[in-house]
């Protein structure tokens, strides 16, 4: 009777173990543009340097492991060709549609029920030095005489014909990266590509 128990207790250890999978496989995460404005942010001290550009996104998060996942936050993983200072304060904000208003979500610890599906909108912030500042210069003249210190300069779409050289060397090789829990330590990290 004892062998027969143990024999049970295996099989159904390892079936249970092998049937979990990991979280790559079974967390899926879209992300697509979205039909919203870029931004620029002016410094405040001086309107003819634009110091940002903010760039839309959907994300959209989906717990296919028939278990409940914790994660701690969404990040926006820059290139690894971009300066340290450049990723420093930057990064993603999420937004809910309310009332057809963006509002502002906190990005912090999230649990997902086994099923849940997750919609967020984002803003990935890009620092914009100076040589690249001059690009996109014209666009600040369009806040004279105002005190505007952003602006809503297109679709991502236009903003990519228009500066296709320089959209591509702020996002190339951009991603996503969602950091769960096993627990109370640090699980698996589920990174993909940022798509524009």
């Amino acid at each position: 009777m004892n062998k027969v128990k143990i024999i049970f207790l295996s099989i159904t250890t390892i079936l249970i173990f092998s049937c979990k999978g990991n979280l790559q496989k079974n967390i899926e995460i879209n992300q697509n543009e979205a039909n919203l404005p870029v931004v620029i942010r002016l410094a405040k001290d001086n309107k003819d340097r634009v110091i940002s550009l903010e760039l839309p996104g959907t994300l959209k998060i989906e717990n296919s492991t028939n278990e409940r996942v914790k994660f701690l936050r969404i990040y926006y993983k820059y290139n690894e060709n971009i300066p340290q200072e450049r990723k420093s304060g930057f990064g993603i904000s999420l937004y809910d549609i309310k009332n057809e208003l963006l509002e502002n979500i906190r990005n912090k610890k999230t649990i997902m029920k086994d099923g849940e599906i997750l919609n967020y909108i984002f803003y990935s912030s890009h620092y914009i030095d100076s040589t690249i500042s001059k690009e996109l210069i014209s666009y600040s003249q369009k806040t004279y005489p105002t005190d505007k210190d952003t602006l809503h300069i297109g679709t991502v779409d236009e903003f990519k014909q228009k500066h296709k050289e320089l959209f591509e060397k702020l996002t190339k090789n951009d991603s996503i990266s969602i950091q769960f829990l096993d627990g109370k330590k640090l699980g698996e990290r589920v990174t993909v590509p940022v798509e524009w």
